[in-house]
């Protein structure tokens, strides 16, 4: 008998209606969807955490559009959170991708915020306060999705760092590696890491092979060493498609 928490009834209720919003969304925005290469490269259907470079909007956006997998995206924080998301939606979107600024900007980016902030909490998206700590909670939020056989889709990349002329990437950040350690040592299995690159010209998504985190040497070494390989294997899967591309034309 469970005497106390939330309801298991309710808990399942809550499953289903992020999983309807999420597929409502896959379907009403098909038609802006990417092609998709390297899905073979998937092994099992979950756990797995997918690992990939952002473009502003563009990269989650498409990501969860065109790959067939029930995605869990980490979020920052503050796009969870109705009086931070504002300001953050400011200066992430709404001045450098529609160009608007002042008051005016800010008012679009409060209205924008009213969506935005309901639609990440209707997919089940997992708030992680990246500059924060070890953001305890998002990352027990994240085991308990693992051991439910979910897969998390996280975007590494630290904001304030410029961004890389070749492949407007940024440094990665190694919190995904740490939860790849927590995960090992909790579950005794090692945790899939698939890189996935998002190419905007070519309109394409590329998924390749998955790696798996070894805890060797020290701590803090092996867990930057493993961040900065899937950072290198991000970056080489975005300029193969580039050269691809440029072959083609």
């Amino acid at each position: 008998m469970r005497a106390s928490g939330t309801p298991i009834v309710e808990v399942g209720e809550r499953k289903r209606e992020r999983s309807l919003v999420y597929g409502l969304a896959r379907f009403f925005g098909s038609p802006f969807s990417y092609d998709v290469v390297g899905f073979e490269n998937i092994q099992t259907p979950g756990p797995a955490v997918f690992i990939a470079n952002h473009l502003g909007p563009t990269g989650p956006i498409e990501i969860i559009l065109s790959v067939p997998i029930r995605f869990y995206p980490w979020v920052i924080a503050e796009m969870v959170d109705y009086e931070k998301a504002p300001r953050y939606l400011f200066d992430d979107f709404v001045h450098p991708v529609m160009h608007l600024g002042g008051r005016f900007g800010l008012v679009i980016s409060t209205l924008l915020t009213k969506i935005s902030v309901r639609l990440f909490k209707a997919i089940g998206a997992v708030s992680i306060d990246r500059f924060g700590g070890y953001a305890v909670d998002g990352f027990r939020h994240s085991m308990r999705l693992l051991k439910e056989g979910k897969n998390l889709l996280i975007f590494p990349e630290n904001s304030l760092l410029p961004l890389d002329p070749q492949t407007s990437m940024r440094h990665f950040m190694p919190g995904f590696a740490t939860l790849c350690k927590i995960y090992t040592h909790e579950i005794g299995d090692p945790l899939p890491v698939y890189p996935l690159a998002v190419n905007t010209r070519c309109e394409l998504v590329s998924i390749g092979k998955p790696e798996f985190f070894q805890a060797q040497g020290r701590y803090a070494e092996t867990i930057q060493a493993f961040s900065d390989h899937l950072e290198s294997r991000v970056r080489q899967l975005y300029l193969d498609v580039q050269k691809a591309a440029d072959t083609l034309e």
